[in-house]
């Protein structure tokens, strides 16, 4: 049978309607045909034509509860418990006031109120049908009755009890934080701005976005996926890959314009369902419930606990050991590229979850991790044999790339890499754009100041790679400021190297001096002669840019001073013919 759901008839102007289109029944016919119809996409699980169907036939008739209350069993097949609640409770007061109570009615306010987790006031509904029917009708409240009792007494027994008594602070904070949710203020908005002490000018307030800590991050996905564990074993992956399905690319393709949004749409609401039906469950049955049956001896479960703890920190211990082993190992091989990335992978992804609790010596890991790295990257200045002094010695030292700028591009009839086109994406942008977004927020939650200087040192490197001078110089002071709060001499030589980078690349002759000059203290510091040769090598070759550019600049005054002498020359001879 096709459906009319959304169907409007179009006509040219000046045609007559069709006799086929013309209803020339009564409204009381046209409700029960639309009443069937939404009966007929019920009994077939088209909830949504049938909940139209029945919302047209109330449009005629109000006051017929049967209507209401299939439309109720409707929504509530549909997960729409909060609608079918409100339709079975308009349906009971009609159908009291016309023939006394209907016990289906009464039953399916029972079932939502149950649905809705409110097992006191489906408790209270339940007694109160008892009193009112007799026979098999009540039967069918008792039935539902002593399931509502066991779930009361499952979630309010011994198990709660001990819950409350561990996690009391807790549960008082959140209570708190409920109440305050709770408070609705109706005022208007520049007096509550102004009892809290804000600006109360402001007419459009500023969204905070809240910033997670990657240990709660963590946190949320363990419990996600304990929850989902406990109560669906194996098919937990289902319900994650529908929480992974609402933002994936692959679906929502923008390319699609007019699918995207209504399958967004879908994606949506399906996962909402499953998460209603996750807090039935966990509301039945809460996890300290699960808990107190499959661990009724507290001992054993402490003592499980306990064993848990030191595997965790064994085996913590051993992926600590054997990656520094490995970055030992990529330094001695001089992968610096490598040891970078590797560094930035473990830090940022895995030792930044682990707590003093399981990471017994965090702070004397994350020291020697970032050591190793800053040794590294120091080793590599050095002055290479048979060095020339010219033009781009500095940036052969530095390691730096070589301008570009003025190569020409030969241009290749046919081939596709000649033409750039206005839709091309700079991937190198979105990387760096991606990966300092990663760094500001690590920076949010960083503790150790050894940690700051990393990440500043990397910031720093990026703005650098994008030819954003002016930042990188900004995050290399920055980097030096919380190397000296660790004392760390190392860090706050390779923060001078990014600034001394960055001066040579934009020709500045006098603030790499200045920088070399600030980095020489630091290597005598470090007692290294490799590197004391190579900033008495860039010193060396700056003073000589320097005195260069000294000489020039003389010249070029000399050259305009003689002109402009040659000019007033002929001048006062031109005044002196002419007055002649």
């Amino acid at each position: 049978m096709t459906s009319i759901v959304g169907h409007a008839l179009r006509l040219d102007p000046g045609e007559q309607l069709p006799y086929w289109a013309k209803l020339d029944w009564s409204p009381e016919i046209e409700h029960d045909i639309y009443r069937d119809w939404g009966t007929y996409y019920f009994n077939r699980r088209r909830e949504n034509f049938a909940m139209h169907y029945y919302t047209k036939a109330l449009e005629l008739n109000d006051y017929d509860y049967i209507t209401l209350y299939r439309r109720s069993q409707t929504q509530r097949r549909a997960a729409r418990i909060e609608g079918a609640l409100a339709d079975a409770t308009k349906a009971a007061k009609m159908a009291l006031q016309k023939h006394g109570p209907n016990c289906p009615i009464n039953l399916q306010i029972c079932d939502a109120l149950f649905e809705l987790n409110q097992f006191e006031t489906a408790n209270i509904e339940l007694h109160n049908n008892i009193r009112d029917f007799i026979g098999v009708k009540a039967k069918t409240f008792e039935t539902r009755l002593i399931v509502v009792d066991d779930v009361i007494k499952d979630v309010t027994g011994k198990a709660m009890n001990l819950f409350y008594l561990r996690n009391q602070k807790l549960i008082s904070h959140v209570n708190e934080i409920t109440k305050a949710k709770a408070i609705v203020d109706n005022r208007h908005l520049w007096k509550i701005l102004r009892d809290q002490g804000k600006c109360d000018v402001v007419s459009v307030l500023e969204t905070v976005e809240k910033v997670l800590s990657p240990i709660e991050i963590a946190r949320r996905k363990r419990a996600f996926n304990v929850l989902h564990q406990t109560y669906m074993n194996d098919s937990w992956y289902d319900i994650l890959f529908m929480k992974n399905l609402r933002k994936n690319p692959s679906l929502l393709l923008n390319q699609c314009k007019r699918s995207k949004g209504f399958v967004q749409m879908l994606s949506i609401k399906q996962y909402d369902i499953v998460r209603q039906f996750m807090k039935m469950l966990q509301s039945r049955n809460p996890l300290y419930y699960v808990s107190f049956l499959k661990y009724p001896n507290k001992k054993m479960l402490e003592k499980n606990k306990e064993a848990n703890l030191f595997r965790v920190q064994y085996q913590t211990y051993r992926n600590m050991t054997a990656d520094l082993k490995y970055m030992r190992q990529l330094r001695k091989e001089k992968r610096i590229k490598a040891l970078s990335d590797y560094v930035e992978k473990v830090m940022g992804d895995y030792y930044v979850i682990k707590r003093n609790r399981v990471m017994c010596w965090k702070f004397e890991f994350v020291n020697e991790v970032y050591n190793i790295l800053a040794l590294a990257l120091a080793e590599q200045y050095v002055v290479p044999k048979n060095f020339k002094f010219n033009a781009t010695a500095m940036m052969r030292l530095l390691h730096l790339a070589r301008d570009k700028t003025k190569d020409i591009v030969p241009f290749v009839f046919g081939d596709r890499s000649t033409y750039q086109e206005g839709d091309d994406e700079d991937r190198e942008g979105v990387k760096s754009r991606k990966l300092m977004m990663r760094i500001e927020r690590r920076i949010r939650f960083a503790k150790y100041p050894i940690e700051m200087c990393y990440l500043y040192n990397q910031m720093a490197t990026i703005h650098l790679s994008q030819l954003h001078y002016d930042e990188c110089c900004f995050s290399s002071r920055k980097a030096i400021k919380e190397s000296n709060k660790c004392n760390s001499i190392i860090w706050h030589f390779l923060s001078i190297i990014q600034i001394i980078k960055a001066n040579v690349i934009q020709h500045k002759v006098e603030r790499t001096k200045e920088a070399l000059d600030e980095a020489l203290p630091l290597v005598k510091q470090l007692r290294s002669a490799k590197l004391i040769k190579f900033i008495e090598t860039c010193m060396f070759n700056t003073e000589d840019d320097y005195n260069r550019k000294l000489s020039s600049m003389a010249s070029q005054r000399s050259s305009k001073a003689s002109v402009t002498t040659l000019m007033m020359r002929e001048e006062f001879e031109l005044d002196e013919r002419v007055g002649y």
